[in-house]
């Protein structure tokens, strides 16, 4: 096509553009020469990328090239449930399963984020009677927690309350409080749940598990508290009582505890231990006026 302008020729034809086959073609050749002259380079820049389209677009180029990196095929199916892209994560996690190279754990594992996060999604009100429902708790209590990473047993025990499997949250929770660092903080997450549940004698054990597993005095005096709190919840006086006498010894220059003792003693009708720690009390604040 052509046209005259100013007494010249001039050609008006346009430049045909890739079509999408062609492009993808252009993308796959390009990263099998890049692949051909740096594959770990790109490999790694693959897996340490935010995910979207044009990442998207390279990874699966790359694995058109490299069927059997089924690690990268596992990180972009785990991006692709984030994203709520559930089809497409599963054509991945089928190929990873085919491929039968041991990665089964962490395709169940994918599978599970997979399903809770489209429970999660559901009317709350539909979620009891519905199958998927029966499949992810069915999945989180046949989990293999030996080859789990740690951020994945903590989602794991968050998952297992999300569905309101206390007795199983809990038992995640005292799993994790073994391998921790500050192993207090799990019992005591575990304390909550029960307590939550009603369940005020578990709750006040769990609450003195962390006590013996804190090393800091403020804490350990924290946790004693609330086993106290608990037990008294449930009106288990005498359980609270006897938990006291174990460590009451710590708190004997301590005006606020002894009160708190003197108190739960009133309230458990235990008058002579009541008056046991209202005299402490006395020569405690004795000793305070005479300095």
């Amino acid at each position: 096509m052509s046209s005259k302008s100013y007494g010249y020729t001039v050609r008006t034809e346009r430049l045909r553009v890739l079509g999408p086959t062609e492009l993808f073609a252009c993308l796959l050749l390009i990263l099998v020469v890049c692949w051909l002259a740096f594959p770990r380079d790109l490999a790694v820049t693959l897996r340490n990328a935010r995910l979207d389209a044009v990442t998207l677009s390279y990874m699966q180029a790359w694995l058109k090239a490299k069927p059997d990196d089924h690690e990268l095929r596992l990180l972009m199916a785990r991006e692709l449930i984030v994203l709520g892209r559930f089809d497409e994560a599963d054509v991945q996690l089928d190929r990873v399963e085919a491929a039968d190279a041991g990665y089964q754990s962490e395709v169940r594992w994918l599978r599970l984020q997979w399903d809770f996060k489209r429970l999660m999604a559901m009317d709350p009100e539909l979620r009891g009677s519905s199958r998927l429902q029966a499949e992810t708790l069915a999945s989180v209590r046949s989990q293999d927690w030996s080859t789990l990473t740690t951020d994945q047993r903590r989602e794991l025990a968050e998952m297992a309350l999300g569905l309101g499997e206390v007795q199983q949250t809990v038992r995640y929770y005292r799993l994790l409080a073994t391998e921790a660092e500050r192993p207090g903080e799990w019992y005591e997450k575990a304390g909550r749940v029960l307590l939550g549940q009603g369940n005020y004698l578990s709750s006040g054990l769990a609450y003195g598990e962390a006590m013996e597993a804190s090393a800091d005095a403020t804490v350990r005096k924290q946790y004693f508290l609330e086993a106290l709190a608990s037990l008294e919840a449930g009106s288990l006086h005498d359980v609270a009582l006897r938990f006291a006498s174990r460590y009451e010894h710590l708190y004997f220059q301590d005006k606020a505890v002894l009160y708190r003792l003197m108190r739960l003693a009133q309230a458990g009708g235990n008058l002579a231990q009541a008056q046991r720690y209202a005299v402490r009390l006395l020569r405690l604040s004795g000793r305070g006026e005479q300095r």
